[in-house]
């Protein structure tokens, strides 16, 4: 069992102590109402990781006036008003065993005229990178005014029982906005140095400080490195968390970047290393006495514990981690590191949804901002169940049957479990796919539930078990062209390529350029293949989040790997592939082989044939229509909370 005693010692921050060294980072989730309160789905949200052993539960970004309102659902502290509901917020936390403190925020120029109905403000009139709104340019007396919302916003607070306030001055948002000379050119006293640059902040904490008493802890998060031209670099950051430390900060959570940032670094995916920012927090350390927390990519137990064993810092906060498993902690304390479901740094539903104006789920967990929905309640009336395939829908479907008590048989006709999970898992760095994976199939195999592995589950096979319901959830196939001259030894699809079950020749075309076709390039690529990816639309990689698609884009292009799009195959012949590009025929050749990505089409035989003769059908999944991971596994687990 591994030694996490460095993650498990107490720590005092100021007036604060806390039970371990594990903070829940402020994520906005858009769980509250339009104007700001809360709501008993943020609650049940919050209140499931505090049961789950966090130390420190950092509620989300909460702005301190209308016009700084990042997202529509965004919690606000703006008015007295969204005291009381602040109050049962924190009433409820404490009685789940952790102390809760409140992160202030203002969006200054990131945010955007739909969401506050204003325009936004800025230390300077730059176009906000995300959006590309040009805000108006505050006065040194709306400087004031903002500053006052932040020190009426942390009394609310104090009032409604949190037990700290961290300020925002990260990712790009107004603290860090005055703080960063990428977004301030201002040349009065908030501008043109370090010290300029950190007044406004440094006001900010004094202020609070006066208004909070000596014993109240306040924190500070802040981007140590802006990784932008002309942004925070380290050298910066380290004399501007001095000048916090003297103003009354009592702890600093070192995160990173901001929205113009490389792949939205801000939420490092999976294509980063672990611990990614961890170098930063030690950075910030040595120049400091105050506590510092790390974030980034630490949801491996081990390698969080190590952070503050190393003295890198003093505490570690996870953010999807968390989403993942509320009992992350627990868990973790408990050596039960294998039961620990596991965060796969995807940010298709959390951080992607956030952006999409969406309220965040999570790929690997359907359940957060659900758990009371969610929630595993024993079956009043046992089931027969058969669930067919054994992807991530199926493995869902059949976990939740059978943590519920009803008698489930999954079969997969495949020798392994995990559909096209298993074979995304096998792309260049999608490891973390195949812990999750790991997870499911470990999880299943305890649950009790019976798993028929090789066997193909026709309508006889199914109906002789007497089934009270049955789950299709057989996935697709993919897609194959009718092309002339496509010769069955030169054309292989892209999920043979990447389960090692074809192999393609060194010079090699993959026809489709989403998701599937340039993990496939990439792939090929590292194995020293001369590879083209031809795309119809006008660009590759349409059906991956933007974060990800920059990392995968990035490796292409380190090795080589050509892009064609708005083109498509007419036909293949001895000299090469036939392409229609800019209304004109072109030919790319010799080419080896070509690799087929060009979509899935739902395999609904099985439905099909069992429709009227079982009590409850049910059809989810990519044999729906094909899709991602993430409307999968929701489904999944629907319908199986409804049998």
């Amino acid at each position: 069992m591994a030694n996490l005693s460095h993650l498990f010692q107490p720590i005092k921050i100021r007036g604060m102590e806390l039970k371990n060294r594990v903070v829940m980072a402020p994520m906005v989730t858009n769980f509250a109402t339009e104007d700001g309160a809360v709501t008993q789905r943020l609650i049940d949200y919050l209140v499931a990781r505090a049961w789950g052993g966090v130390g420190l539960i950092e509620v989300e970004a909460t702005y301190v006036r209308p016009d700084g309102k990042g997202f529509r659902n965004e919690l606000g502290i703006y008015k007295d008003d969204l005291i009381p509901g602040l109050q049962e917020l924190t009433r409820l936390v404490h009685e789940g065993g952790a102390k809760v403190a409140v992160q202030l925020f203002h969006a200054g120029r990131q945010t955007s005229p739909a969401v506050t109905g204003t325009q936004p403000i800025a230390p300077s009139p730059l176009p906000d990178p995300s959006s590309g709104v040009v805000p108006r340019e505050l006065t040194v007396d709306e400087i004031m005014e903002i500053e006052e919302a932040f020190v009426q916003a942390a009394r609310r607070a104090q009032q409604a029982g949190f037990d700290a306030v961290e300020v925002h001055g990260a990712h790009g948002y107004l603290v860090n906005q005055f703080l960063s000379p990428f977004s301030n050119r201002r040349t009065d006293d908030y501008g043109g140095h370090p010290e300029g640059w950190s007044r406004f902040a440094v006001e900010i904490v004094r202020k609070i400080r006066q208004a909070v008493g000596e014993s109240y802890p306040i924190l500070f998060r802040m981007s140590a490195d802006e990784y932008v031209p002309g942004g925070l670099t380290l050298a910066e950051t380290r004399a501007i968390a001095r000048y916090l430390q003297d103003a009354g900060v009592d702890a600093i959570s070192v995160s990173a970047g901001n929205y113009a940032s490389p792949g939205l670094i801000i939420i490092p995916t999976m294509d980063l290393e672990r611990g990614i920012f961890v170098p930063l927090a030690s950075g910030i350390k040595e120049v400091v006495s105050i506590p510092v927390i790390a974030v980034g990519r630490l949801h491996d137990p081990v390698i969080a514990d190590q952070v503050i064993a190393a003295g890198h810092a003093d505490m570690v906060a996870l953010g999807r981690a968390l989403l993942t498993d509320p009992g992350w902690v627990e868990k973790a304390q408990r050596g039960e590191i294998d039961e620990i479901r596991p965060c796969i740094s995807c940010n298709q539903a959390c951080a992607n949804y956030l952006l999409e104006g969406k309220s965040v789920s999570c790929l690997v967990n359907p359940g957060v901002g659900r758990e009371r929905e969610f929630a595993i309640t024993p079956t009043q009336k046992p089931k027969r169940v058969v669930v067919v395939g054994g992807g991530p829908a199926g493995l869902e479907a059949t976990l939740v049957l059978a943590e519920r008590g009803h008698q489930v048989t999954l079969f997969e006709e495949d020798p392994r479990l995990g559909g096209e999970f298993a074979v995304a898992a096998l792309a260049p760095r999608k490891e973390e796919l195949a812990n999750a994976l790991r997870w499911f199939i470990r999880e299943v195999r305890r649950s009790g539930a019976e798993v028929r592995l090789g066997q193909r589950a026709t309508a006889d096979e199914v109906l002789k078990l007497k089934p009270d319901a049955v789950i299709v959830a057989t996935g697709s196939r993919p897609k194959m062209p009718a092309i002339p001259g496509l010769m069955r030894e030169k054309a292989m699809v892209a999920r043979d390529v990447l389960m090692g079950r074809a192999m393609p020749g060194k010079h090699v075309l993959v026809a489709g350029g989403g998701a599937v076709g340039i993990l496939t390039a990439e792939h090929l690529g590292l194995m020293d293949k001369e590879v083209t990816v031809l795309e119809l639309t006008e660009s590759v990689g349409g059906d991956m989040t933007a974060d990800r698609r920059y990392w995968v884009l990035e490796d292409l292009a380190d090795h080589d790997v050509g892009i064609i799009t708005e083109a498509e195959i007419s036909r293949v012949s001895d000299a090469g592939v036939h392409i229609t590009h800019d209304g004109h025929e072109e030919t790319i050749g010799p080419i080896d082989s070509v690799v087929l990505a060009l979509g899935y089409e739902p395999t609904r035989t099985l439905a099909d044939e069992l429709q009227g003769k079982v009590p409850e059908l049910y059809t989810i999944g990519d044999a729906v229509e094909p899709r991602s991971a993430v409307e999968a596994i929701r489904e999944a687990a629907e319908v199986a909370y409804r049998i």
